[in-house]
């Protein structure tokens, strides 16, 4: 399972996706990444494992964890500070003389933060190469790294996977599949939704049809992580789950259904029966088919 962002500013969510896991290392498989970005991060084309460096800075994480950075203390008196600066004056015969000179001026203190300096290394997973991050305890009481540590590989691969320690294997999904078809993680555009789509509808009218393929293209314009769709007794109903946002939306092809829209955990909503779902005390809007709806879907998705 896929971690993905831009940034945290808690582990809350990487707790989370871990799971039972808590010494991990945070990976990256080297085959999706380019030749481009792996010389901008300072390796070779192609790493061998056991390198390792400190990476080059590509944004405001990888700056800090190479420079550190510089603390403003505004709750300390100001204190006398000498400045070094070049200017230029002329004498009383209109001659112009430059030179260095200093003056003081009151400044605030400063405060030097060291820089982390986290590394990144070549290691083998089950035969593949990875880009990882050093190990993380994710029960240690070192927040502040933690977090670090996973903004740098953010920041540098946008997403990466959780490297159990213990268990020597990249964490999974969690999900249980029992009445639910899951496809590949990942975007997934009306492009690859719409032929499971139409396979799903087949027996419908024409007119019909078209009704339910307008809606499941206005749901996955909005680029879902995963469709599933439902089997057996859950036939003919699709969710898409927007795993960042924890957003899923339960879509039907039954004309007269509504659309419901989850702001809980796919694992539990995949547990229940149709009328737990629909009945339950989960936190979800519940969106009628009217005239509003395609504005009604979005707004639901993106939160505003």
């Amino acid at each position: 399972m896929k971690f993905s962002g831009k940034s945290v500013r808690s582990l809350a969510k990487l707790i989370k996706v871990a799971g039972s896991a808590s010494k991990v290392r945070l990976t990256v498989n080297l085959s999706g990444l380019s030749k481009e970005l792996l010389l901008k991060l300072g390796f070779n084309e192609k790493p061998s494992v056991g390198d390792y460096l400190v990476p080059s800075v590509l944004g405001k994480y990888t700056s800090f964890n190479v420079n550190g950075a510089v603390k403003i203390r505004k709750d300390l008196p100001l204190e006398p500070e000498s400045v070094m600066f070049h200017s230029s004056s002329r004498d009383w015969h209109g001659g112009i003389h430059s030179g260095i000179r200093t003056r003081t001026i009151d400044k605030y203190p400063r405060e030097n933060i060291p820089a982390p300096s986290e590394t990144f290394e070549i290691i083998t997973i089950n035969g593949n190469s990875f880009i990882s991050s050093a190990e993380i305890d994710l029960n240690d009481g070192d927040e502040t790294r933690n977090i670090h540590l996973t903004n740098i590989m953010l920041e540098c691969f946008s997403e990466f996977e959780i490297y159990d320690l213990d268990k020597e294997e990249i964490v999974g999904p969690r999900l249980k599949r029992l009445q639910w078809d899951i496809l590949p993680s990942g975007e997934c555009p009306w492009s690859k939704a719409k032929p499971i789509i139409l396979k799903r509808t087949e027996h419908l009218k024409d007119n019909d049809k078209k009704v339910i393929e307008h809606r499941m293209k206005v749901i996955s314009r909005k680029n879902p992580d995963f469709l599933a769709t439902g089997r057996a007794g859950f036939s003919g109903y699709f969710v898409y789950g927007f795993k960042d946002l924890d957003v899923y939306v339960l879509e039907s092809m039954e004309l007269d259904n509504a659309t419901y829209v989850f702001n809980s955990e796919w694992e539990t909503i995949s547990k229940l029966t149709k009328s737990q779902i629909i009945n339950s005390d989960l936190p979800h809007n519940r969106i009628i088919h009217n005239k509003k709806w395609n504005f009604s879907v979005g707004r639901a998705i993106s939160g505003n």
